[in-house]
C-alpha cells in the first residue's frame, strides 16, 4: 500500500486512484532533517503486533483505536488484513461493530481505515460504512459530528472515498477555527490543541482549502512546539512535548508541504524528537514524565514513523 501521506496528497489534487502496493511508494525522507529507521520502524510494528486481542482489535483508549492501529500499519508498508491474531484481522474486527459504532466520528475513522487497507467500505452483513458516514451530515450546523474531531475524519474520509462534502461542511469547519488559529476539541469551542488542529489541517486540504485557514493553524503550531522539540497538546495544559501530538501533527505538516528544518527546536526536528520518545521494545512513551509502551501513543505516533522512513 502507498505511504498514508501520498494517498491524502494525492485525494487532495483530487485525483482518484487505487492504491497499489508499498513498494510503489515514492520515498519522501529525501527531504527531511531527519528520518525514521527501517530497524525502528519494524520494532514497532512488531510491538503493534502484540497488542492485537484474538478478535482482531487493537485496544486502547476508545473503539477507534483500532483505525488507529490501522493508519499506523499502512503508513508502515504493512497490509492490516494480514495481522491476525486468532485468526482475525482489525479490518473483521471493524466489520463486526456495525451495530455498536459509538460515533459518526468514529464511523468515519473506520471507513478510513478501511479505504486505505483497500477493503470494502461495506460489511458483510450489508452494513455501508460509506452511507453511514454520509448521511450523518446535518444541513442546519454542517456537521457530520457535533464532536470537532470525528467532524474531520468524516470530512476526510469522505472525500478519501471520492465523495464531495458540501460547501456547508466547509464553512462549518472554518467557523470552529479559533482566533489563535487553532481548532478546539469540545463544542462550544474550549482550549485550542494540536491534535484538534493537525486532524483539521489534513480535512482543509484534502477539500481543497490550502489558503489562509492553513497559514492561520500552522502559525498556531508554531507556538506549540515544545523546548526539546516536537509538540505538546496544548500549553493550557504544560508544554512538555509527547509522542501522540507530534505524532498527528508531523503528517499535516508535510501535507502542508512544510520544511520540517524550519520546525527545529534547539536542533531537533519533530521526527528527530518522536525517535527519542520510542522505548526498546519499539513502542512510543507518552511523554518524558510519562515513560513506558504505551499502546495509544505508538498507533498515533506510528503514521508518522512510517511515512518518514529512511
Amino acid at each position: 500500500m502507498r505511504r498514508l501521506l501520498v494517498v491524502l496528497m494525492i485525494l487532495a489534487a483530487g485525483v482518484a486512484v487505487p492504491i497499489p502496493d508499498a513498494s510503489a511508494a515514492p520515498a519522501i525522507s529525501a527531504g527531511l532533517p531527519t528520518c525514521t529507521p527501517g530497524a525502528a520502524i519494524d520494532r514497532m510494528v512488531g510491538y503493534i503486533r502484540t497488542q492485537q486481542r484474538p478478535d482482531g482489535s487493537f485496544p486502547s483508549i476508545g473503539q477507534s483505536s483500532t483505525a488507529d492501529a490501522v493508519y499506523a500499519l499502512v503508513a508502515s508498508g504493512v497490509n492490516p488484513s494480514r495481522v491476525r491474531t486468532g485468526g482475525n484481522s482489525a479490518i473483521d474486527w471493524i466489520y463486526t461493530q456495525t451495530g455498536s459504532l459509538d460515533s459518526t466520528g468514529t464511523a468515519a475513522k473506520f471507513l478510513l481505515a478501511l479505504i486505505l487497507a483497500r477493503r470494502s467500505t461495506v460489511a458483510p452483513n450489508g452494513f455501508d460504512y460509506l452511507a453511514r458516514v454520509r448521511n450523518a451530515f446535518d444541513p442546519a450546523t454542517g456537521l457530520y459530528d457535533a464532536n470537532p474531531t470525528g467532524n474531520h475524519y468524516a470530512l476526510i474520509a469522505l472525500r478519501a472515498a471520492g465523495q464531495r462534502v458540501p460547501a456547508a461542511a466547509i464553512q462549518a469547519l472554518l467557523a470552529q477555527q479559533q482566533a489563535d488559529g487553532g481548532w478546539s476539541a469540545y463544542l462550544p469551542p474550549q482550549n485550542t490543541d494540536t491534535n484538534t488542529t493537525a486532524v483539521a489541517i489534513i480535512a482543509l486540504i484534502l477539500n481543497g482549502r490550502s489558503g489562509a485557514p492553513v497559514t492561520r493553524a500552522l502559525g498556531y503550531l508554531r507556538t506549540q512546539l515544545a523546548p526539546e522539540g516536537g509538540f505538546t497538546f496544548s500549553t493550557v495544559f504544560g508544554n512538555a512535548s509527547d509522542a501522540n501530538s507530534t505524532g498527528l501533527v508531523i503528517p499535516a505538516l508535510l501535507a502542508a508541504g512544510q520544511n520540517l528544518r524550519r520546525w527545529e527546536v534547539g536542533g531537533i526536528d519533530p521526527v528527530e524528537r518522536l525517535l527519542q520518545l520510542q522505548e526498546p521494545s519499539g513502542a512510543f512513551r507518552f511523554s518524558d514524565a510519562f515513560p513506558g509502551d504505551n499502546a495509544f501513543a505508538t498507533f498515533q505516533a506510528g503514521p508518522a514513523a512510517g511515512l518518514t522512513r529512511c
